[in-house]
């Protein structure tokens, strides 16, 4: 997780642990080092006017957002160091999996976004990887779709099937692919190099996700293409660093040509929905509607006891 500007002390360049605010220049800095600032100094650190109060207070509000952040980073680091452990194949789910001792999952996943952001193309690494080319896909016209799995049981009793979904990136025909939104997983793709695919993640996907999806879903915003840019400083990365922030989303900058932080984006977002009770309940849910459906379908036979371990 890269670290917002604001939670930085200016004097240090490090994240603060506890901000203050110097009252008469207005900006935040880290306690111990505005102080030993202040004892060699009489003028702003920032500003470099000469202060008539050296006062400062405590940046409750600030103190906060960081201790949160510090929080979700180390889960995040935590996610990463399992997630990587993780090991997402492409095609249906092995036979060896589909014992009847085992409970099995789909998840479904989405990626969403303007058409020409790489959505196709992130589709085409999770299941080709070292295969994937560099070549300039056509824009989606209908849902494209790859099946994946997971390579060994999650928890050591669940088989997990994925389907990920790749919509078409045109907003008019957003309103036909509707009932495509209620996914587990949603991956909100902008292009670093086109500040309006992310305003369009903002006023169109994103609504749109929240008014048709499900009210409980995993979610990640990619910031892809990075691999034609090296400045992280561009304005379109503090936006997506805001926009993830105010969302609760994870934030990644991606590759698809590369692979940069592709895979391990969604070993996490998958990791994210596992860990989830609520959606792993309904996933156990949607299961066991299809068992009894099949069940009352089949020919009435002698009982044997419960099929769904779930």
């Amino acid at each position: 997780m890269n670290i917002p500007n604001d939670y930085l002390c200016p004097i240090t360049l490090e994240i603060m642990n506890i901000p203050v605010i110097l009252i008469e220049d207005g900006r935040s800095y880290e306690k111990t080092a505005l102080e030993r600032w202040l004892i060699n100094n009489n003028t702003s650190p920032m500003t470099n006017k000469v202060l008539k109060s050296k006062e400062f207070i405590i940046n409750i509000s600030l103190k906060n957002a960081i201790e949160e952040f510090r929080e979700k980073q180390t889960k995040s680091q935590h996610y990463q160091e399992v997630s990587t452990a993780l090991e997402i194949k492409t095609g249906a789910l092995p036979q060896k999996f589909k014992d009847k001792k085992y409970c099995q999952l789909l998840i479904k996943i989405c990626l969403l976004g303007d058409r020409y952001v790489g959505k196709t193309s992130i589709l085409k690494y999770l299941q080709f990887q070292d295969q994937i080319s560099n070549k300039v896909y056509a824009a989606t016209v209908g849902p494209d779709m790859a099946t994946l799995h997971l390579n060994r049981l999650f928890k050591n009793r669940y088989a997990v099937s994925i389907v990920l979904f790749d919509l078409p990136g045109e907003t008019k025909w957003r309103d036909l692919w509707k009932s495509q939104y209620q996914c587990h997983g949603a991956i909100l793709v902008c292009d670093v190099t086109n500040p309006k695919t992310l305003r369009n993640i903002e006023e169109s996907w994103y609504p749109a996700l929240k008014e048709y999806g499900y009210d409980i879903f995993g979610g990640v915003t990619l910031c892809n293409k990075s691999d034609l840019t090296e400045d992280l400083k561009d304005e379109i990365y503090k936006d997506a660093e805001q926009f993830s922030i105010r969302n609760n989303m994870p934030l990644f900058y991606t590759s698809a040509i590369t692979g940069k932080n592709v895979q391990i984006m969604f070993n996490q977002l998958v990791l994210s929905i596992l860990n989830n009770n609520v959606l792993v309940n309904r996933l156990k849910e949607s299961v066991n509607i299809v068992l009894k459906s099949k069940h009352k379908e089949e020919p009435r036979k002698e009982k044997t006891g419960g099929n769904s371990c779930c």
